[in-house]
């Protein structure tokens, strides 16, 4: 399995994070949020502060989006047990 994240924060920002975080996959900081949401149909909030609500994907490794969870909100977001328990499912159905 392979995790990544990335964020629309600048790069010292989640250098910051990640170091805070003390993890060892990949961190994009950066990203063009309004690329994203029209790509993957992310949540934007526009008005006074434009963002991105969190997204998350588990992704095949032919590429393909095997799960999704959008956010519209401060709730609504992949836990890292979520994500253990998903592909401990999909591997058993696998099998």
């Amino acid at each position: 399995m392979k995790v990544a994240a990335a964020s629309v924060d600048s790069i010292e920002s989640v250098a910051a994070l990640k170091a805070g975080l003390h993890v060892g996959y990949p961190m994009y900081a950066e990203i063009d949020h309004h690329k994203i949401a029209a790509d993957t149909g992310a949540h934007k909030q526009t008005g006074g502060r434009e963002i991105m609500h969190a997204t998350g994907f588990l992704v095949e490794p032919d590429g393909t989006i095997n799960t999704a969870v959008y956010s519209t909100g401060p709730i609504g977001r992949f836990t890292a047990s979520e994500i253990i328990r998903k592909v401990t499912f999909e591997q058993a159905q696998r099998s």
